[in-house]
């Protein structure tokens, strides 16, 4: 029986695929899902509360003679994870030009007040850092060994010489974690939340896309703040576009194109 499923968090349809019993492109290409592709245009990518049309199944024969051995393959099992990971930036890279060094209790606070008195802010603090600024390079984890736990099993590889790493995974699959250099003094390890990438016509999609390529914004929120504003304007900056800190249809395509998703 023919069925109408309200998208969670976390779900695509090569999940939900998996889940009912068909090829993605079956669920995808289907007529009565013309609107959510026309919405949404990428089938690894959909919101919460998207629904989307699961038809009946439908038997398939096949012939064979009963004296032979014969085998059926299912066809996109398992899906192929692609990402591209970078080194973290070193603390010196994120630390604050008011750090305080004059043994009054650490930094990233505002500078003491020399009156004694009520502290008050030095107004400098808030200014538009200069534009001119050089950005800090993220350097790709390069040709480097990893181990990747995906539900229970473990899974042994080595990046490219970009950082890429291709992983195949379950089509239902949405927690991974991955450790380069296991066991070394260098190990970083990184959580994937597989199936968690909002659409890029939310604001949380391109929240999520810029944090994961390494410009500082939080990858949370359904807000167009400053923070947020600033990391898009480098983005732009970046890909020349013109620096407006809006997510226009320009830079949702290239955050797209340059996310890879």
């Amino acid at each position: 029986m023919s069925t109408e499923h309200t998208v969670r968090q976390g779900e695509c349809i090569h999940s939900l695929a998996e889940r009912y019993g068909f090829f993605p492109d079956t669920l995808w290409d289907h007529a009565e899902n013309r609107d959510l592709r026309d919405l949404r245009e990428d089938s690894n990518i959909l919101q919460p509360g998207d629904v989307v049309h699961i038809p009946d199944l439908t038997e398939r024969e096949e012939s064979g003679s009963t004296d032979e051995r014969h085998r059926f393959r299912r066809r996109g099992v398992p899906a192929m994870l692609r990402v591209v990971f970078y080194r973290p930036p070193e603390p010196e890279e994120e630390a604050d030009d008011n750090d305080s060094d004059d043994g009054g209790g650490g930094g990233g606070g505002f500078p003491a007040s020399p009156m004694g008195g009520e502290d008050k802010p030095d107004e400098s603090v808030f200014e538009d850092e200069p534009e001119d600024e050089e950005a800090v390079e993220p350097k790709p984890i390069a040709d480097a060994p990893y181990v990747v736990k995906l539900d229970g099993e473990m899974i042994e590889g080595r990046s490219d010489g970009e950082g890429l790493v291709e992983i195949p995974i379950p089509l239902d699959a949405q927690k991974a974690t991955i450790t380069f250099y296991k066991g070394e003094d260098n190990e970083i390890t990184f959580d994937l939340g597989l199936g968690e990438m909002d659409s890029i016509d939310t604001v949380i999609g391109a929240r999520k896309r810029l944090a994961n390529m390494g410009y500082r914004c939080a990858p949370e929120g359904d807000d167009l703040d400053d923070e947020l504003r600033d990391a898009v304007r480098r983005f732009q900056a970046e890909y020349e576009l013109e620096t407006s800190g809006e997510i226009d249809e320009d830079t949702k395509g290239q955050l797209v194109d340059a996310h890879g998703s």
